[in-house]
């Protein structure tokens, strides 16, 4: 092991101690590896020291130099990219760009936990805490990995403190109260046709629950006219051009009950469609639901954006809520009006009650107090 000062090029008189240590590596071949910025020789020599501790009871890896966001891509890749979906990897891929914002082409090895908290406090103030929360577990995956491969020693991430400086949504605001849906709905239902197809998806999301992959992937195939049910047994990736996908989960694949009214709107939009293609000459090999009259399905964000014009122009809400807000408006409006749980929890697609429970907790506490209020009035009038 070397050490030795090195002096800054643009004040030569200042200079911290680096550590130089040659070591040989799978291939045999001799590789150097070395760290400045110790205050003394002492330091440096320790930290080296460590080092070569490490060579000698278990090798390094090769992958000792590389940079913090280097080592998130590619774990990343290896991990995540063919094991989850399309959006969830979208959402990891952020992470690289996040780090390297930060720590630009700083090593691996060289972040401290004072470095990664700096990181983490400054997510925080343009993100609300549930995000920051999920950033830093997701990064705790990644140095963990980065412990099991030796590249550090512990993982940084532990024990950081999670704050944010802007406050969280509201549970309120996730979704509309009925008198608005029931603005929502007549205002969609006045211009039902192939060109506004978004209509027809938002007053289907806003009575099924479902989730906008799911009517994305709806075909003619899993709409039972006779049976009044729809089955939802595929997503669909409007994102990437895909096709069809998995459900979110095993649990979503489910067949609901529908309205007599949400069976007459399907039943009008299959009509407009069939005779449109019929004219276009054009046939859908897919046999999806909700495609339109440029033969396209409509992305989530086309949607929302129209969602969120007519909740705000037209049915004048507080709420600007996205399609996912349907899905929570429809939970709402069953479990305001004493829909058991466990039936909302299989219409929804969760995994079990207790999920749903948690969700919509701020409103079975609303129903609890209306069942109590309700249950003294009977033992009150039939016990007396």
């Amino acid at each position: 092991m070397e050490i030795y000062k090195r002096y800054q090029k643009k004040e030569p008189k200042k200079f911290s101690w680096t550590y130089r240590i040659r070591y040989y590596d799978e291939n045999g071949k001799k590789k150097p590896i070395s760290k400045s910025g110790f205050k003394t020789s002492k330091e440096a020599r320790i930290a080296g020291g460590i080092i070569e501790l490490k060579y000698n009871q278990s090798g390094i890896s090769e992958k000792e130099n590389i940079t913090f966001h280097d080592y998130a891509q590619s774990w990343i890749d290896t991990y995540k990219k063919d094991h989850i979906s399309e959006h969830s990897y979208y959402i990891y891929s952020l992470i690289p760009t996040e780090i390297k914002n930060c720590f630009h082409e700083t090593k691996l090895k060289d972040i401290t936990k004072a470095d990664y908290q700096n990181m983490i406090t400054a997510y925080g103030k343009n993100h609300v805490r549930e995000s920051v929360s999920k950033m830093n577990s997701r990064i705790k995956a990644i140095v963990q990995e980065a412990v099991d491969e030796r590249i550090v020693y512990t993982n940084f991430t532990h024990n950081i403190s999670i704050a944010s400086k802007v406050a969280s949504k509201d549970a309120g605001l996730k979704y509309i109260d009925e008198i608005e849906a029931k603005k929502l709905k007549t205002l969609c239902l006045q211009s039902l046709d192939m060109n506004s197809i978004g209509n027809y998806e938002i007053v289907f999301g806003l009575l099924t629950g479902c989730r906008i992959g799911e009517v994305s992937g709806l075909t003619w195939n899993n709409v039972h006219f006779k049976n009044k049910t729809v089955s939802i047994v595929n997503g669909y990736d409007y994102n990437g051009n895909n096709g069809f996908k998995d459900t979110k989960t095993e649990s979503s694949n489910r067949t609901i009950r529908i309205s007599d009214e949400l069976l007459s709107i399907l039943k009008k939009l299959k009509k407009q469609q069939r005779e449109l293609f019929l004219k276009q000459g054009y046939r859908d090999i897919d046999n999806l639901v909700f495609r339109n009259g440029n033969h396209q399905i409509i992305s989530d964000n086309a949607v929302n954006k129209s969602l969120t014009t007519k909740l705000r122009d037209k049915v004048k809400s507080k709420n600007i809520i996205t399609f996912h807000g349907l899905r929570h408006t429809h939970a709402s409006i069953l479990i305001s009006h004493g829909v058991d749980i466990a039936y909302v929890s299989q219409r929804l697609g969760h995994k079990n009650v207790a999920i749903t429970l948690n969700i919509y907790s701020h409103l079975l506490q609303k129903a609890k107090s209306q069942q109590e209020e309700k249950a003294m009035e009977i033992l009150q009038s039939e016990l007396n």
